[in-house]
């Protein structure tokens, strides 16, 4: 859109703002990954403090407590994404970053104290279901906040490299809880690790995330929020701003969001638990292999990211709906209980997600209008992370433990296959202003 056609002209750059733009970019990147450590690393030790919180007599059944609690914290998510996303974009980004962070930092330090259940009873699942809903609402907010944020500070054609490195960021803070999940199973003892081990990994997540908090004070606000602010709309803005057209891009980041949130925490997150449970494999062993999948797969999301930028985000969404119309059922068939098929299964799991992941931020953010943007996409997709993400590892779970073992495979292949057909539907967006 031409500056002409808003009836106003755009402001000048924030002075400083492109300069500070890595800066900024670090603190948003290390305030998700904090929040994405004390989300994962909830799943990580779930299986060893539900025998506290809750009152079970069957394992089985504490581990699926627990993850109900889980789907709770994700309940609060789309609620969450809607508030801070509004917020967004009422105030500013920034402002709205800061609050995700210490709400999630509080959420983090409660659940490191909370009593056990032979303690104070019931208060103590109580006392987690606060703390997880907690976490929820600043979760809901963060990711699509934090996107947003960082696309709209990228330059013109390094839309697609500058969403990716949130999920870079995602990616950090699930290595870095796998690797705190590692240490604390490798270094203590099991009785130890029952006791009071898992409570320092959600101790050092609080404590890193009063960190993010002092990096986030000082952020630069968005310059096309900045901008959108001081504009005055005339009537050529009306296209733009048609709801049809809102509801559309609400409707891609929604379909979009479905496949990337299923996909993540069923091959990412939660196939370290599924292989213990399923396959009796080491903890140790599936998260020694996670941490290398991980790796490879933060490398590829930036590749994918660049790819993107190239030649579209239209081609890598619809590669990566085909790649998982094809792949469930031979990759859960090749786990075996090894330490080599665990590592093979979750890298060309994570190469495929990467295709997604390198160019959903530029899509979602490219969606919607600087003025509902943050709200759009915020809500979006924790909405569809609650639906599909959230709900993945308590499905997997029952399914197998129903013996029902093809129904889960042949879900992730409709959920993959709607998302590729999404790919081959929406408009290519990769040169769209995004001052419009």
């Amino acid at each position: 859109m031409s500056t002409a056609a808003t009836g106003a002209a755009r402001p000048a750059p924030v002075p400083g703002a492109r300069p500070r733009s890595l800066k900024d970019m670090l603190a948003v990147n290390f305030g998700n990954a904090l929040e994405w450590y004390d989300w994962n690393v909830y799943t990580i030790f779930a299986p060893v403090f539900a025998a506290q919180i809750f009152h079970a007599d069957n394992p089985t059944s504490e581990l699926l407590a627990t993850l109900a609690v889980f789907a709770v914290g994700f309940v609060a998510r789309p609620i969450g994404g809607y508030v801070f996303g509004a917020y967004a974009d009422r105030v500013g980004r920034k402002r709205s970053l800061f609050a995700a962070m210490m709400i999630t930092a509080l959420g983090s330090l409660i659940i490191a104290f909370t009593p056990t259940y032979g303690t104070v009873g019931v208060l103590a699942s109580v006392i987690l279901v606060i703390a997880r809903l907690l976490q929820g609402l600043a979760h809901g907010g963060e990711m699509g906040t934090s996107v947003t944020y960082l696309v709209e500070r990228a330059p013109q054609g390094r839309r697609g490299l500058f969403g990716a490195t949130s999920w870079v960021s995602v990616v950090v803070g699930t290595m870095l809880a796998t690797l705190v999940g590692l240490a604390v199973n490798t270094l203590l003892s099991h009785e130890q690790v029952a006791s009071w081990g898992w409570r320092v990994a959600f101790g050092i997540g609080g404590v890193l995330g009063l960190y993010a908090l002092y990096l986030r004070r000082s952020l630069t606000e968005s310059e096309h929020f900045t901008a959108a602010q001081q504009v005055v709309p005339t009537a050529d803005d009306a296209p733009r701003r048609e709801p049809g057209a809102v509801w559309r891009g609400l409707l891609t980041i929604f379909l979009v969001s479905a496949g990337g949130s299923l996909m993540f925490y069923t091959w990412l997150i939660y196939l370290p638990t599924h292989a213990q449970v399923a396959h009796q494999m080491d903890k140790s062993t599936t998260l020694s292999a996670s941490l290398v999948a991980q790796v490879i797969f933060l490398v590829a999301i930036l590749g994918a990211g660049l790819l993107g930028d190239r030649v579209g985000r239209r081609p890598l969404v619809i590669a990566f709906g085909l790649l998982f119309v094809v792949l469930p059922f031979p990759l859960f068939g090749m786990l075996d209980g090894t330490f080599a098929s665990f590592l093979l299964v979750q890298t060309i799991a994570l190469l495929a997600v990467a295709l997604l992941f390198g160019v959903n931020g530029a899509v979602w953010s490219e969606a919607l209008p600087t003025a509902v943007r943050a709200k759009g996409v915020a809500t979006m997709l924790s909405l569809a992370t609650a639906i599909f993400g959230g709900t993945a590892p308590y499905l997997i779970t029952w399914l197998t433990a129903q013996g029902w073992t093809s129904a889960f495979p042949i879900y992730l292949m409709v959920i993959g296959g709607l998302t590729g057909l999404t790919g081959l539907v929406m408009k290519e967006t990769k040169d769209v202003d995004l001052a419009a």
